[in-house]
């Protein structure tokens, strides 16, 4: 495991720190060990035939973390590739496009469940295990989605890719300093592993969105499914003993929650991350009937906002690292300034292309400033207040795809990016009047 301090560091170091993944374990994969909570395993305790990570040749070494960081790719793709198929699906079930954002809620609000339970209930167990159960979980989701014969099989599905989302994630950051190759340092190994979420931000759902047009919405799934089987036989194959240093704790979880400046984040980023959510869900189905563009051009621009969105995370990395809390007010100002302009300009197709990338850059800033955040207020406290943290961000999206779809299809479009913006605006206000006293510096200071 790594320390607080030095996963910290790395988080200033590299600037590139996405916090939608995070903790989430299931208890029936403990049953594969017999290990007493809150106690370390020795090596005769381990698996005959499984190597520690420095007994392990170079070459399997980096098979190994890009096993992990592949599995991130895939595990993204499929949580948010409904964005993209929204409409596809919704007009094969026969539903509309807001009941059809129950993919996108029930996913988050599994892995917000799943995030601290499976945390504290898998105890000591090694976290090899973890990660090949979570990565079969995944397939076995993907593909029950593909072949679902209506709406509440789909969503069976989507309901056990929660679990998978929850707790990959807890694990995937947390094991990415012990994974690194040699003379790969922790901040590269991390960067390593989330090159999966900014790829999958790339080129996930606008991939996605294409095979649906070519091929039929299923296949997409399917296809995400089949990327995760040479994942799974690599992590079988390669990766090394992960048993942790200590578990976590159900009395460790709040930690983040009790720091007052802590909360003054958690509130910015439950208000800005609700709008995004909200309105972000629907913008498939904006481009479509009140723009009236076809599915190659709205699969652009859901690339153009990917690939804005790497630019986002790595301004944050730079910006943040100097000041958080005026990075994270100017992030706010540009997703507001977005959703507000969104009726009446992302009508054309210039107006669209400026604002989605607009909103894109944004984002792709947002999770990097959410998490340096909490490092640079609560620095001693992340490791074990990340598994809520996490929750919180699967809970927003899961409210914000809910909400949202209620409000499109009883309100339309316009008056969701209406309500968003003011959410917006509350988050800036919040960040503006309650986090004055937020400054880089208190990084710094001792605990």
């Amino acid at each position: 495991m790594i320390t607080i301090e030095r996963s910290a560091c790395s988080i200033f170091k590299t600037g590139s720190y996405n916090p939608f993944p995070i903790p989430s374990p299931f208890a029936w994969l403990q049953a594969t060990l017999t290990l007493e909570p809150n106690t370390m395993p020795s090596a005769s305790q381990a698996p005959s035939g499984l190597p520690e990570h420095n007994q392990q040749s170079l070459k399997q070494q980096w098979l190994a973390i890009l096993s992990v960081a592949v599995g991130a790719f895939a595990l993204v793709t499929s949580e948010f590739l409904p964005v993209g198929v929204l409409n596809d699906v919704a007009s094969d079930l026969g539903i509309s496009a807001g009941h059809a954002g129950l993919m996108v809620t029930l996913p988050g609000i599994m892995a917000a469940l799943a995030a601290p339970l499976l945390s504290v209930s898998i105890g000591a167990m090694d976290r090899r295990y973890l990660l090949i159960g979570l990565t079969l979980i995944m397939i076995i989701a993907n593909s029950v989605v593909a072949f679902a014969s209506d709406f509440s099989l789909l969503l069976f599905g989507r309901v056990l890719l929660g679990i998978s989302i929850g707790g990959f994630w807890a694990t995937a950051i947390a094991l990415s300093g012990r994974l690194a190759p040699k003379s790969v340092d922790v901040a590269k190994a991390t960067s390593i592993i989330m090159m999966g979420v900014t790829l999958a931000t790339v080129l996930g759902v606008p991939v996605g969105t294409w095979l649906s047009g070519l091929m039929g919405w299923r296949m997409t799934f399917l296809v995400t499914a089949l990327v995760g089987v040479p994942v799974l036989l690599a992590q079988v194959f390669l990766l090394p003993r992960l048993n942790p240093e200590k578990a976590i704790r159900v009395s460790d979880l709040p930690a983040l929650f009790i720091n007052p400046q802590a909360r003054v984040g958690l509130i910015a980023v439950l208000l800005i991350g609700l709008a995004h959510f909200a309105a972000y869900t629907y913008v498939a189905p904006f481009f479509k009937y009140s723009s009236g563009f076809d599915g190659p051009t709205i699969g652009s621009l859901l690339l153009l906002f990917g690939v804005a969105g790497v630019f986002g995370n790595i301004f944050a990395g730079f910006a943040a690292n100097r000041s958080v809390r005026h990075t994270l007010l100017l992030v706010a100002l540009m997703i507001g300034t977005s959703t507000a302009l969104f009726p009446y300009f992302a009508t054309g197709m210039t107006g669209a292309a400026m604002l989605i990338g607009l909103w894109g850059f944004a984002f792709g800033a947002f999770p990097a400033c959410a998490s340096i955040w909490m490092f640079v207020v609560a620095p001693k406290d992340v490791e074990r207040g990340m598994p809520l943290f996490v929750a919180l961000f699967q809970v927003i999206i899961a409210l914000g795809s809910f909400f949202g779809g209620r409000i499109v299809d009883q309100l339309g479009s316009a008056v969701l990016l209406s309500l968003a913006t003011a959410l917006v605006g509350a988050g800036f206000v919040t960040v503006l009047v309650l986090g004055r006293k937020v400054s880089n510096s208190l990084a710094a200071q001792p605990a």
